[in-house]
């Protein structure tokens, strides 16, 4: 792994505003943990406090303390305090110019040129007498007023929001700071804060520090009480030993996601979940105990008025967010793994399986410049132990198991220990990784790469850098030699999948050509002119026309395609078992069962909003269609009577017969707008498994009701590894069921024990 200074996981949207990064756990202000005045209804120690005069003018360079309620504008006093909506609090950041005076609020101008409003008064001296406390409950007189600072001439009088949504979080002289908590936490793409009024002393008629253990069924605090608190404690100097005083122990604990960047070594920490049926709380700490990261997930309610798939918050300190689920957030079952194997780069990938050893590819997951890290490595089936492994660095990786699988090819274009890119080929014991024979070619041009047929390894390399035309070189699988050569004209195609295919197989001036694997000698070929349409799999973001099992051999039957057609070829032969029409913006997914999901985009285009999109259920034995559906319909697994789907982005099982939704699980897990690309997915009794979002869940397949997630795994979503992610994620053979994750972690799992778990 690539080493180096440490660095804050990102990943969440973070809210600059005007230069001042907007502490989302607000710090220093308010949530100086040090300073814990205020035990029991005890008072804290005030002063007679001079009228405040606040002369400034425009062109005066303030300095903006830590904690400082910040505005997009002034606010009146006919707005209500917990309808402020404010998007965040300060952190130091030195010298600003004002740009305007309304009164008491002036404007700053960022180092960004953004501009934003504060009440003046932070920025005086006498804001610097400001003591911080733990937070406490209290009751205030009749008649009592709110202030914006104290001693200011804007007031607000004291409203029903004061009675659960109130609490004493800081004191300077005669008065009391109070934090006010939002009545909508979170709108559209916007999380607001609690709001920092103030109150004379004398009006408070008693105060109380709130007491620990907040999750504690004992003292029954509201939820929404807890995620006040919760904002104005936590920060980034906060240990796993305060947490656990004040929020008391955690539900469940497990291992959390990488706290790193790509680039930068592994760093797994542990994750607290406390979890009740209106909210699920996140903490994750760091291995030195500090907390680097927290979140709300909350289902949609009147205080959560998003849209789906909206993450919200952000701090300069650490990830502070709140996401927003359907109707029902899943509870932790505890399946526990036969074992576990922990990585050291992010995604972990099955490739393939023999009785004995797993090939795996690990990547780190990173996309366009933030990719450095992939590997292919070996584990034994047993014991999930490490055999061998080869990081590839940020280079092409490509594994070709041969047909017996006791071997492997693997073919890298990059060497991270010398950081120069060199072309490698090496064939290996798949078992030990001791390498067998290494192919070194003979003109010094990056390859494009590498496939394999029945006993052979198929080199592919560009006649001279950079053209288009290529040399295929076929090396005998067993001593690496040469067995045969072919130029191939420009447009050509490679079309071989693996060591299963029986032949070499390319097109090539309008001809497609199946030649035996030793010799190169053509045995069947079919007249076909150029494909009008680019491959759906030249895509990236498409997930591949089968889900290949890394346990079985491929079929000697596949669909490729003939200029405008889709053709079942049988591949022994080149006979045609079945077609249909091919047309621009088509996807086509088979089944395992061998019927095909035909989807086409009605504009034409490659990607679209689901509207726009039609599936059909097409059987190639018969070549017919039986149903189609104005829906995107994908990720399709048969069983019996039932399909289940990715329908229009929600997990749903259809009829299998007419296409008829049975149940979706759309208004349970609404959060989820678009299609995972994590995994597909695998029964287990009456259970189905699905990863979608961060968690694997568990789903009852009769009727959709999500059971729950499983404990201790960490999903993600792996952009551009939407084939590897759908074959490698999850698994089953029999009663063994392999899953993946997003923090370096691949299980297995004993699939009898699910049922054991899930009914205690």
């Amino acid at each position: 792994m690539k080493t180096g200074r440490k660095r804050k996981g990102t990943g969440y949207p973070w809210n600059i505003i005007a230069g001042i990064v907007a502490v989302l756990v607000t710090g220093g202000l308010l949530l100086n943990n040090h300073a814990r005045a205020v035990e029991g209804q005890g008072s804290i120690s005030v002063m007679q406090v001079q009228s405040v005069k606040l002369n400034y003018k425009k062109g005066d360079k303030v300095t903006v303390a830590e904690g400082v309620p910040i505005y997009s504008g002034v606010v009146e006093s006919s707005v209500s305090p917990d309808l402020m909506d404010i998007n965040g609090y300060s952190s130091a950041q030195g010298s600003l110019q004002i740009d305007a005076v309304r009164g008491e609020w002036i404007k700053l101008k960022g180092s960004d040129y953004t501009e934003f409003w504060i009440p003046g008064w932070y920025t005086s001296k006498e804001s610097r007498s400001l003591t911080k406390t733990m937070p406490q409950t209290f009751t205030m007189r009749s008649g009592s007023k709110l202030y914006l600072f104290p001693g200011s001439q804007a007031t607000w009088s004291s409203g029903a929001f004061l009675k659960d949504q109130a609490l004493i979080v800081a004191a300077t002289k005669d008065w009391y700071g109070l934090s006010i908590a939002p009545r909508v936490w979170n709108k559209e793409s916007s999380t607001y804060r609690p709001a920092l009024l103030w109150v004379k002393a004398q009006d408070v008629a008693q105060h109380t520090k709130v007491a620990d253990g907040w999750f504690s069924r004992s003292l029954a605090m509201p939820t929404s009480t807890i995620r006040h608190l919760t904002d104005i404690v936590l920060n980034s100097k906060t240990t796993s030993k305060q947490v656990a005083q004040w929020l008391g122990e955690p539900d469940w604990q497990e291992h959390s996601g990488n706290l790193n960047d790509t680039g930068y070594a592994m760093s797994i920490g542990k994750t607290w979940r406390y979890e009740r049926a209106d909210a699920h709380f996140l903490v994750t700490f760091n291995k030195n105990g500090r907390l680097v990261r927290a979140r709300w997930n909350i289902p949609q309610d009147n205080r959560n008025g998003v849209v789906s798939n909206w993450e919200f918050g952000g701090s300069d300190e650490y990830p502070f967010t709140t996401k927003i689920y359907g109707t029902m957030l899943p509870a932790t079952l505890p399946w526990k793994s036969v074992w576990t194997n922990q990585g050291d780069i992010n995604y972990t990938f099955l490739q393939a399986a023999t009785d004995d050893v797993l090939l795996m590819k690990g990547d780190d997951g990173g996309f366009s410049g933030g990719h450095y890290e992939g590997s292919i490595y070996a584990l034994d089936r047993h014991s999930g132990q490490k055999l061998w492994g080869i990081n590839t660095g940020y280079g092409r990786q490509q594994a070709e198991v041969d047909a017996g699988r006791q071997y492997v090819t693997i073919y890298t274009d990059y060497d991270p220990d010398k950081k120069k890119y060199v072309d490698r080929i090496r064939h290996l014991q798949l078992k030990s990784g001791d390498v067998v024979w290494e192919y070194a070619p003979k003109q010094k041009i990056r390859m494009n790469g590498i496939t394999a047929a029945k006993n052979v390894v198929v080199v592919n390399s560009p006649v001279v850098e950079g053209s288009s035309n290529s040399w295929l070189t076929v090396l005998d699988s067993a001593n690496g030699k040469t067995l045969w050569t072919r130029k191939l004209s420009t447009g050509y195609q490679l079309l071989n999948k693996g060591a299963d295919d029986p032949y070499v197989m390319y097109w090539e001036k309008n001809q497609l050509v199946a030649a035996d694997p030793q010799s190169g000698r053509t045995v069947w070929s079919i007249k076909v002119g150029k494909p009008i349409l680019d491959h759906p799999e030249n895509n990236p973001y498409f997930d591949g026309i089968y889900r290949l099992d890394p346990f079985a051999s491929t079929q000697p039957e596949r669909w490729m395609l003939l200029r405008d057609q889709w053709a079942l070829l049988d591949l022994n032969t080149g006979k045609k078992l079945a077609q249909f029409p091919a047309r621009i913006g088509q996807q086509i997914e088979v089944l395992n069962d061998g019927m095909v999901l035909i989807r086409e985009n009605n504009n034409g285009e490659m990607y679209g909003e689901y509207k726009d999109y039609t599936t059909t259920l097409y059987d190639p034995k018969t070549q017919k269609k039986w149903w189609t559906q104005n829906n995107k319909i994908e990720r399709g697994f048969v069983e019996e009577d039932q399909l289940y789907v990715i329908k229009n982005g929600y997990p749903s099982a259809l009829a299998y017969d007419s296409g008829e939704t049975r149940w979706s699980a759309q208004n349970t897990i609404a959060a989820y707008q678009y299609p995972t690309n994590q995994g597909s997915y695998v029964v287990i009794d009456d259970q189905l498994l699905l990863p979608m979002g961060d968690d694997l869940l568990v789903m009852n397949k009769q009727d959709g009701t999500l059971l729950g997630r499983v404990h201790d795994v960490v999903m993600g979503n792996p952009e551009h590894r939407d084939r590897d992610a759908k074959n490698g994620t999850m698994n089953r053979l029999g009663n063994e069921v392999y899953i993946g994750s997003s923090n370096g972690r691949f299980s297995l799992y004993n699939a009898g024990s699910l049922k054991t778990d899930i009914s205690r």
